[in-house]
C-alpha cells in the first residue's frame, strides 16, 4: 500500500486507487500519516476530526470504529485475531508504521537529506537529480484536504519549509553546474512568490551575472535593498551583500 499527502490524500494498492471513505475517516488517516511512525494520542486525533473543539462524548468510540475500518481497508488479507502491521494501537494512542517506500513525505525527507549530502560532497549533478525526484513528489499543497485545520498547522508549516529548502538546494546545485539560463525564469517566479526571501535574490543575481548580465544583477540587489528597507526596516543580510561585492569585483 502506498500513501501520499503532498497534495490531495491518495491511497493506492498495487493495482488501483483505494477509496478511504468519508471526510472524518480521511482526516483521521491524514493525521496518522502526518505523524507517521509516531504515536498520536486520541485527544490529538479528536482535534483533527472535530476542529471546533467540541468532540461528542462518543468521540473515542467513533475513532476506534474508524480505525477498525481503516485496518480492514489497509490490510484486507489480515487474518482474524492476528496483530495489525500498519495501523497499530497502544495505551497512548495510535501509530502508522511506514517506510519511505510507502509514504511520500518520508521519501521526500530521505531524498532531501541525500541531496544535501551530495551538495556537501560537491557532487551537484547527483544532488540536482535527487532533489528533483523529491520535488516531483509534490502534487499540490501539503495536506491540502485539511490544510486549514488548526491541528494541521504545525505540520503544514514544517512541510512547506522543507519544500522551500529543497527548492533552494536544487537551484544551488544548478548554479554550481553553471545552469544559469535554466534557473533565471524559476527564480523570477520564486521572488514574486517570496519577495522577502534573500537567498532567492542572491541566487538570481548569481545567475544573471553568470550570463554576463552584471548590470541587471546589481539592479536587482538595489531593488531587494529598497524592498527590505521600506517593508521590513532591515538591511540585506551577509549572503546578499557578499554576492553584490563579488559581482562588483568581477568574482561572480
Amino acid at each position: 500500500m502506498y500513501f501520499a499527502i503532498l497534495g490531495p490524500l491518495e491511497v493506492r494498492n498495487q493495482h488501483a486507487p483505494v477509496n478511504v471513505g468519508g471526510a472524518k475517516r480521511r482526516a483521521l488517516l491524514i493525521a496518522l500519516l502526518a505523524n507517521a511512525n509516531r504515536i498520536v494520542p486520541t485527544d490529538q486525533l479528536m482535534a483533527w476530526l472535530w476542529p471546533n473543539g467540541r468532540p461528542p462524548r462518543s468521540a473515542a468510540l467513533v475513532i476506534q470504529a474508524h480505525v477498525s475500518s481503516l485496518r480492514q481497508l489497509l490490510e484486507p488479507s489480515r487474518l482474524p485475531r492476528t496483530l495489525p502491521k500498519v495501523l497499530l494501537t497502544n495505551a497512548a494512542g495510535y501509530l502508522m508504521q511506514l517506510t519511505p517506500e510507502q509514504l511520500d513525505v518520508l521519501l521526500f525527507e530521505s531524498l532531501l537529506l541525500t541531496g544535501n549530502r551530495y551538495l556537501a560532497q560537491d557532487a551537484p549533478h547527483k544532488a540536482a537529480e535527487v532533489l528533483r525526484e523529491g520535488l516531483a513528489l509534490w502534487r499540490g499543497a501539503a495536506l491540502c484536504d485539511v490544510r486549514d485545520l488548526p491541528a494541521a498547522r504545525n505540520e503544514v508549516t514544517r512541510l512547506d519549509e522543507l519544500k522551500l529548502t529543497a527548492t533552494v538546494q536544487c537551484i544551488e546545485a544548478d548554479l554550481r553546474m553553471q545552469r544559469f539560463l535554466e534557473v533565471i525564469p524559476q527564480l523570477t517566479v520564486l521572488i514574486a512568490e517570496f519577495p522577502y526571501h534573500e537567498r532567492f535574490y542572491a541566487q538570481l543575481m548569481t545567475a544573471l551575472s553568470g550570463c554576463g548580465r552584471r548590470a541587471e544583477a546589481l539592479a536587482l540587489y538595489q531593488r531587494a535593498r529598497r524592498l527590505l528597507a521600506e517593508e521590513l526596516g532591515v538591511e540585506p543580510g551577509p549572503e546578499l551583500r557578499a554576492v553584490e561585492a563579488a559581482i562588483l569585483h568581477g568574482d561572480s
